[in-house]
């Protein structure tokens, strides 16, 4: 009993769980039972177990259901303009939600009514929608002079009006198991009349559930027959009251669907005075040569211009009138910077802002185009057109200052918090570093190495350093290695090695003045003290002694006399061993090689000791001199003062209690302080297309009135406005940020995206930082000119009445008659890079193609295609309509079957396949926005 349409299958009814096991046949009639009753029993091992009765809820038990039980209504809650061919839908996530409180079953033919329907009815004197108040639900009321028969279908034929949908080429059973795959949906015949108010609701379909939800008493009479809420007898009622579970308002349209609508569509070539509008520029306001023409003007375009603008900025009409203009207009924005070259403290100049001049590092442009760089600094600022542009983005953040503004100090967060603790470092580095230059920077040699000794365990050892990076060398392990030993700064060896203390008095002649440089630091520093190392005295255990108690001396050779080349030529000792402390020594047995030979321990101790008596001469005298490099003091002197500096510290503490991150920028390596403030750019991602189009629509796109209805014209972006706006929009907003106190270096690029591209696969932005531009031109991207992207812009209502329509492109295929199609493949679509739109009817979709490669041969099809994943249902516009408000079973006659084996009537699914409105889709070619 399904149907199958495309990819979709519709069956007429789902039951589940309980209520698969009800028995009662649907008569369609009146004269059934109004509930369930079934017998349910648990076996138990096989074992027999009681039966029990149990009651199914029915409709007259319902009172309300969760509203995210619905997943779409078609039309949407608030439409304008629904089409009035259509049947409003609404759709369930349940596969078996209209039949759940159904007290029967389907018969043979799949005919099972719902225990709830959809009704519209026309806004007009009599209907009312009663807000809920001693009933548990809100109610609709229809009453004179509205007649209740031509507002509400005939529920003999609810049946016909709901079926279930299954997606994809999956088993029912496997669709119904996912519930991604399976949704229920209603539909209302109603027959809808163009430019009208509708009210659409949710009601129940028999008198139980009328009952139930208007609080009025069920008899036991009443759930002896399963009633229908409303009847059209010979004697129509003249009202009629009605709980409602959920309801929506919408308006219907003018005539014409999806199909129509785009079929009114037409390929046109741009018109000749879109794109682009003259604009007088002689008569600037400034001095111009005597032979300037006051009436020259300047072709300006806007954001989006014709496919046949050549790629490259528009010429002047005479290169000289450009050098005279520029070269008039050049001293006049230059002067303030050359003012700040010559006189820093001056009052600056009032004149024309130099829009970029932050980010490009420059405070001057130059006029002649000739001598190189001329860059995207002199070329914007120089040439009128492309002022103007720039000036349009000072006026955007002009007017909407307040709400950039609030938004640039939420970005910010803990920022000033932040500037507030580097002022207080500031001050901090101020008054150490008046200390240290004060007093360390006065101290002797010997008294700085005598005060800093104490630090020397956490200073580094190279002056130039920061930080003492880790792994790296301390001052106290350097001097380890030298005659300056660090525990001659020790507490007690400072105590006794001060200037005037006994050590130091001592290193002095008696009744010669002792020189400043003569202590006991500078000596050992110099090298010129030593440290001996005495002998030992006569009462000491030696190798000496040992050997003269004896009873055979000559046993054991004289510490002097073993050396390396001793024990390499000594017998080998096979029966060496390694023994613990206090375990007696096993006695040796007779070798009888006449050369013996090591064994493993031997031959380890003997290498172990010839390595080490290769470094140690064993015949040394008792004084040894410590081999140690002397350490000059003033390059000590130079690295403790450089340790001691402020800064060092102090940045170190900075980028310790202040984390940078985003678009913040940290104090610079060699900042104008130590310790710099923390400069933050905040950003704006929302599409800057759009205050510019309602500035005037003339700015985004000049001429559009010239683009009749229903049209279809092929655009190109213009990359150099694009980049002259978002210049102007960050350099004022740097002024404005700076006006503000905001922390700003007004080299942060706010502003990067202008077209809209949250819809895109792969959001970007449209520039580079503006501050990496470099010596490139206007327009240019990397050094080399970006390719302008293609636009299809379109003039119609179709997009408005349906904003959910796929556009996309999609290359041409030559088929073997060397004809052109469009290719079928999804992974060919090309979906837009960024879309627009403007009043009162236009849009516009950008896609990352070029002009050449759109229009070429076989070159690309732009695809319009109505949203295939929400079916619609309804009449053809040409279909001859009822004379009744409702479509019926007895109009079959007016509703073409769309295949054979479907019958008008049959059931619910059936229903569904032949109202079902297939999605249209229509290809145009790119190289017909061309003219030829």
């Amino acid at each position: 009993m399904s149907a199958t349409d495309a990819r979709l299958s519709f069956l007429p009814w789902v039951r589940q769980g309980a209520a698969a096991s009800i028995t009662t046949l649907d008569t369609l009639g009146a004269a059934q039972p109004g509930g369930v009753q079934l017998k349910v029993a648990v076996d138990i091992n096989h074992a027999p177990a009681a039966s029990l009765d149990v009651r199914l809820l029915g409709p007259a038990d319902v009172l309300g259901f969760d509203a995210r039980q619905i997943v779409r209504t078609d039309p949407r809650p608030g439409t304008a303009g629904f089409e009035p061919n259509c049947f409003v839908a609404i759709e369930f996530d349940r596969p078996d939600f209209p039949w759940l409180f159904t007290p029967a079953k389907a018969g043979a033919s799949g005919r099972l009514r719902p225990w709830l329907v959809l009704v519209v009815v026309r806004r007009q004197a009599g209907v009312s929608l009663l807000p809920a108040g001693e009933q548990p639900l809100p109610v609709l009321d229809i009453a004179a002079p509205a007649r209740p028969a031509d507002e509400l279908p005939d529920l003999a034929e609810s049946w016909c009006w709901v079926h279930t949908q299954l997606a994809g080429q999956s088993s029912a059973a496997d669709a119904l198991a996912a519930p991604d795959l399976s949704l229920s949906r209603l539909l209302c015949p109603r027959l809808l009349q163009p430019d009208t108010d509708y009210l659409a609701c949710l009601v129940p379909a028999f008198e139980l559930g009328r009952k139930g939800g208007l609080g009025l008493a069920i008899t036991d009479a009443d759930n002896t027959r399963l009633d229908p809420a409303w009847t059209f007898g010979a004697t129509p009622p003249a009202s009629v009251r009605l709980p409602v579970y959920y309801h929506w308002d919408f308006r219907s349209g003018a005539g014409g669907d999806f199909e129509s609508l785009v079929l009114l569509l037409k390929a046109r070539a741009a018109p000749p005075e879109l794109g682009h509008r003259p604009v007088v520029v002689g008569q600037p306001g400034f001095k111009l040569p005597v032979d300037f023409d006051a009436q020259t003007t300047l072709d300006v375009g806007g954001a989006l211009q014709p496919l046949d603008v050549p790629d490259g900025a528009p010429a002047w009409p005479d290169d000289s009138l450009q050098t005279d203009f520029q070269g008039a207009l050049a001293p006049i924005v230059n002067a303030p910077g050359e003012q700040e070259a010559i006189a820093p403290t001056a009052d600056p100049l009032l004149a024309p802002p130099l829009y970029g001049r932050w980010h490009r590092g420059r405070a001057t442009v130059q006029s002649d185009a000739a001598q190189a760089p001329f860059d995207w600094l002199d070329e914007l600022n120089l040439d009128p057109r492309h002022r103007a542009v720039a000036s349009f983005g000072t006026r955007v953040v002009q007017e909407h200052q307040e709400a950039l503004m609030a938004s640039a100090w939420a970005q910010a967060g803990d920022l000033q918090r932040a500037n507030q603790q580097l002022r207080q470092l500031q001050f901090g580095l101020f008054i150490g570093q008046s200390l240290v230059t004060r007093h360390f920077e006065r101290f002797s040699v010997d008294a700085l190495m005598r005060v800093g000794a104490p630090a020397f365990t956490r200073m580094g050892s190279g002056a130039a350093q920061g930080a003492r990076a880790a792994g790296s060398l301390t001052l106290a392990a350097q001097l380890a290695g030298t005659t300056l030993a660090l525990r001659a700064a020790s507490p007690a060896m400072r105590r006794l090695a001060r200037p005037l203390g006994p050590i130091n008095r001592r290193l002095v002649v008696q009744g010669v003045a002792r020189p400043t440089n003569l202590t006991l630091l500078t000596r050992l520093a110099n090298g010129a003290a030593a440290i001996f190392t005495p002998p030992p005295p006569p009462s000491v255990v030696t190798f000496s002694a040992v050997r003269s108690r004896l009873p055979d001396p000559t046993s054991v050779q004289g510490f002097g006399a073993v050396t390396a080349d001793v024990v390499a030529a000594t017998v080998g000792r096979p029966q060496f061993r390694v023994l613990p402390e206090g375990q007696p020594v096993p006695r040796q047995l007779p070798i009888k090689i006449k050369r013996p030979a090591d064994n493993a321990a031997a031959r380890a101790f003997r290498d172990a000791a010839r390595r080490h008596l290769d470094k140690i001469n064993a015949g040394r005298l008792g004084i040894m001199i410590r081999p140690a490099p002397p350490q000059p003091l003033e390059q000590l002197q130079a690295g403790v003062l450089a340790q001691m500096a402020p800064q060092r510290t102090l940045v170190a503490l900075v980028q310790a209690r202040i984390a940078v991150a985003g678009t913040a920028r940290a104090p610079s390596a060699a900042p104008a302080l130590p310790v710099d403030l923390v400069m933050f750019a905040p950003r704006f991602p929302q599409p800057m297309y759009e205050p510019l189009r309602d500035l005037s629509q003339d700015l985004l796109l000049p001429g559009l009135e010239a683009v009749p209805p229903n049209s279809v014209i092929g655009l190109q972006t213009n990359r150099r406005f694009v980049e002259a706006y978002l210049v102007g929009l960050n350099h004022e907003m740097g002024h404005e940020l700076l006006w503000r106190g905001y922390p700003t270096d007004q080299r942060g690029t706010c502003f990067d995206r202008f077209w809209d591209t949250r819809g895109a696969d792969t959001p970007r932005a449209d520039i580079e930082a503006l501050h990496t531009w470099g010596e490139r031109r206007l327009g240019d991207a990397a050094g080399a000119p970006q390719r302008e992207r293609f636009v299809m812009l379109m003039r119609s209502e179709l997009l408005r009445r349906y904003p959910t329509a796929v556009i996309c492109a999609t290359p041409a295929r030559l088929a073997a008659d060397g004809t052109r199609h469009p290719s079928l493949d999804p992974d060919d679509e090309i979906h837009p890079a960024f879309r627009g739109a403007m009043q009162p009817d236009v849009s516009f979709f950008g896609f990352d193609l070029a002009v050449a490669d759109a229009i070429g041969d076989p070159g690309y099809y732009i695809v319009i295609q109505e949203q295939p994943s929400e079916p619609r249902f309804g009449l053809d516009v040409a279909n001859p309509r009822p004379a009744t408000t409702h479509l019926g079973l007895a109009d079959g006659a007016l509703v073409p079957l769309p295949r054979p084996g479907l019958t008008w009537g049959a059931n619910g699914a059936h229903t569904a396949v032949i109202t079902r409105r297939m999605p249209v889709r229509i290809a145009i070619h790119a190289s017909q926005f061309v003219a030829h």
